[in-house]
């Protein structure tokens, strides 16, 4: 995509592009005619944009032929010799056949084309509602639009639903709230003010209470296993000092049958046999170094250890027990210690609060010992289980009173979510209305935008007709319908029912380049193939000058015709805009495929012949005579001279020249612009067309002299009174028109006829009376 100048066009086994074409543009003039009699491959270079653009050769479309691709190629070509290339200001893009596809490199200067065709110019005219939306349906797509409106409304219907639930669950708190009011003897005026009361209440006492008792339920408990504990302890104690009695009375009977030493040297043998359990043939015993008992030492350390084993085993359990011992007695130490730290803290869990009656406290303090204690606890069951009911009681009202508080702010938030809905809904009921108006708002206008350009268009071609009410409007009953409509004798009717071909083919066209210029019509390039047709000659002029008009906003314009008064009149410049660039193409041969024709404008070949060296004297009188009878005739009807009437409309110089009389001679004047120099502004030169005028007037015989016939009286006159004769007349039509903007036909001014950019102001206005 891009905004480039276009430069070329280049086309090679495409279509009818049986060799090489290369159609280029002239610079600055954005519309293009491409003129041709049926058949000369004015449909090919239309194809070639198309195929560039959107990848596709509509030409071939709705005919029958399935799949149009295997036509693509130019006869005797394949797919892959397609090559389709077009060069603009920023770069070259070049289209080819790839697999199938169509392949343009590079991607980002793929040209933005909408192409318009004979056979498509009613389409969406006369199609049905549907396929009409569709045409139109990315200039007013409001998907995204519609989503958010049905977003919105199932937002709006999902929270009627909450609505709904919220206010069950109000009814439900409110009831439950209703119920606990009851049970507590329906105090104050209502539940929820009773509620409100209730959880605003201080409940600080009611938890320094509860707390006190779980502690000091906690430190009873605690107190619960001490006496099982220290019996257990005294016991453990003395089944240690009894084993540990018995271990060392077997250990002296061991010691009895054997030697004195015998431990030690237990030991000393341990060791030996771990040594030579390394070694096991040493060469001397490694205890007295001597080397004659050396042999079977290993076995007799064995032998020997195993004398001892009893006394080692007696040992062992010996050392067993004292452990034990130490152990009992710690363990002893430790829970005399833990009865003395638990009977001190539940002393002073109950000095630390102020009790309530129904917590009664012990009448006698907790004693340490063992046979004190488990008849205090026996006796202070009673108390135990008061404090169990107490704290029961206590947590059943701290659980009442949490239950009020949760339900009450279940009930408030609920409320809340209820009013909130309340006051949401309405707005949101509120935005999608709006939504909703500003989406038709937008879609009415662009709509509205698009039929009153479509009108603009279509009075430019048919002005005063009263035809130009154009109006399209979304059916309200059906979804994606487009309806088209027009005022006829002054009531609403569609323009199906009452235009004639020429009126419905203009109205498509017109519907077709609005269109176009809503998509980026600076970056768009504008194909219309043969689609005037049927448009009838009082409206073709102002049909080609509407169109360039419109095409100064596109890309590039390319319009194929074989309307013949249009080539003449593009070549003579008779369009009061400006000059187009004018393409003939030459007759299609299956050699050359499409070929050009040198088309020169009369005032170019005219000037063209008087350079020549030598100038032939009869072409240039002729040549000049054609042209000069056109300035006349251009003349004579802008200011509306007295020319007699001639049938057929068939007027020479001789009825023209004569006409521009003496007064209108004199005031005829041509104010040229000539562009701005170096440190000089624009200005306008003057040229008096008077004294031109008498000098033709005075030379006028030369052409037909010279030009016209075979006349012995030429042999008698100078071949430079001829070419004087064709250059007196360049210099009359070079100072009349512009080779670039053409005739002086634009009267806005109110004071002179100019050309587009006012580079020739022809003076006066109107006729000298």
């Amino acid at each position: 995509m891009g905004t480039s100048q276009l430069r070329s066009l280049s086309i090679q086994h495409f279509r009818g592009a049986v060799a090489p074409f290369t159609l280029t543009f002239e610079p600055k003039k954005k519309l293009a005619v491409i003129y041709g009699d049926n058949g000369t491959g004015k449909t090919t270079i239309c194809d070639a944009i198309e195929f560039l653009g959107r990848s596709k050769v509509g030409s071939l479309e709705n005919r029958g032929l399935g799949r149009t691709a295997p036509y693509w190629p130019s006869a005797g070509k394949s797919s892959s010799d397609i090559s389709v290339r077009l060069e603009t200001a920023d770069g070259v893009c070049a289209g080819v056949v790839q697999r199938s596809e169509v392949t343009v490199t590079p991607g980002e200067s793929r040209p933005t084309v909408e192409v318009l065709r004979r056979s498509q110019i009613l389409e969406l005219v006369q199609a049905a509602p549907a396929e009409r939306y569709k045409a139109i349906q990315r200039f007013i797509d409001v998907s995204g639009v519609e989503a958010s409106e049905r977003a919105l409304r199932d937002l709006i219907a999902d929270l009627n639903k909450s609505r709904d639930l919220a206010v069950a669950r109000v009814q439900e708190n409110q009831e439950a709230l209703e119920r606990a009011w009851r049970n507590a003897g329906s105090p104050g005026p209502d539940a929820v003010t009773w509620a409100r009361g209730e959880a605003g209440r201080d409940d600080c006492e009611l938890l320094d209470e509860l707390n006190a008792i779980i502690l000091l339920r906690g430190a009873y408990a605690s107190l619960v296993n001490l006496p099982n504990k220290l019996q257990a302890a005294r016991e453990g104690l003395a089944a240690a000092e009894t084993a540990l009695s018995e271990a060392e009375r077997q250990l002296t009977e061991c010691l009895a049958s054997v030697a004195t030493d015998a431990e030690q040297l237990v030991s000393v043998l341990e060791a030996a046999k771990g040594y030579l359990a390394v070694r096991p043939d040493p060469a001397e015993c490694p205890l007295c170094g001597s080397a004659e008992n050396v042999v079977g030492l290993a076995s007799r350390i064995d032998a020997t250890i195993g004398q001892f084993t009893s006394l080692r085993n007696a040992s062992t359990a010996k050392s067993r027990a004292e452990e034990s011992l130490r152990t009992a007695s710690r363990l002893s130490q430790l829970v005399a210690a833990e009865v003395t730290r638990l009977v001190a803290a539940f002393e002073a869990t109950l000095g630390d609060h102020a009790w309530p009656g129904d917590a009664p406290l012990p009448s006698a303090a907790c004693p340490p010992t063992e046979l004190e204690l488990a008849s205090w606890l026996a006796a202070t069951v009673p108390l135990s289980e008061a404090w169990a009911e107490a704290e029961s009681k206590r947590r059943d009202s701290s659980q009442a009173l949490k239950n009020l508080r949760d339900a009450l702010k279940v009930y408030q938030d609920n409320v809340g979510e209820q009013e909130g809905l309340d006051r949401l809904l309405p707005r949101l009921e509120r935005a999608l209305e709006i939504a909703e108006e500003e989406r038709r708002k937008f879609t009415d206008e662009v709509l509205s935008d698009i039929a009153t350009e479509v009108g603009r268009l279509y009075e430019a071609v048919h002005p005063g007709e009263g035809l130009s009410k154009i109006s399209l409007q979304l059916d309200p009953r059906r979804r994606s319908s487009l309806d088209i409509g027009t005022e006829f004798c002054g009531s609403p009717a569609p323009p199906q029912a009452y235009f004639s071909d020429s009126h419905l083919d203009t109205l498509g066209l017109c519907v077709f380049l609005a269109l176009a210029a809503l998509d980026d019509a600076a970056g768009t390039i504008l194909v219309l193939d043969d689609v005037l047709g049927s448009v009838d000659e009082p409206h073709v002029d102002r049909l080609i000058e509407m169109l360039y008009a419109e095409a100064a906003k596109f890309r590039h314009c390319l319009l194929t015709t074989h309307y013949k008064p249009w080539k003449q009149k593009l070549r003579w410049g008779w369009l009061q805009t400006g000059e187009c660039q004018f393409i003939e193409l030459a007759k299609w041969s299956a050699t050359d495929g499409l070929t050009l024709i040198r088309s020169v404008p009369d005032v170019e070949r005219l000037r063209q012949l008087l350079a020549e060296a030598p100038p032939d004297p009869q072409l240039v009188c002729s040549k000049a005579g054609v042209v000069l009878e056109a300035v006349l005739e251009f003349l004579t009807l802008q200011y509306e001279c007295a020319v007699p009437r001639k049938a057929g409309d068939l007027y020479t110089l001789g009825d023209l020249l004569p006409n521009v009389n003496k007064k209108l001679r004199a005031s005829l004047r041509v104010e040229i612009l000539e562009p701005a120099t170096d440190g000089e502004p624009a200005s306008y030169r003057i040229v008096e067309l008077g004294p031109l005028l008498d000098e033709l007037d005075r030379i006028a015989g030369l052409r037909n002299v010279f030009g016209c016939h075979f006349n012995t009286l030429s042999f008698d006159m100078l071949d430079a009174d001829a070419i004087g004769f064709g250059q007196q007349v360049l210099a009359l039509v070079e100072a009349l028109t512009d080779d670039e903007a053409g005739w002086p036909r634009s009267d806005k001014s109110g004071s002179y006829w100019a050309t587009g950019g006012e580079t020739r102001r022809l003076h006066p206005l109107r006729k000298p009376a």
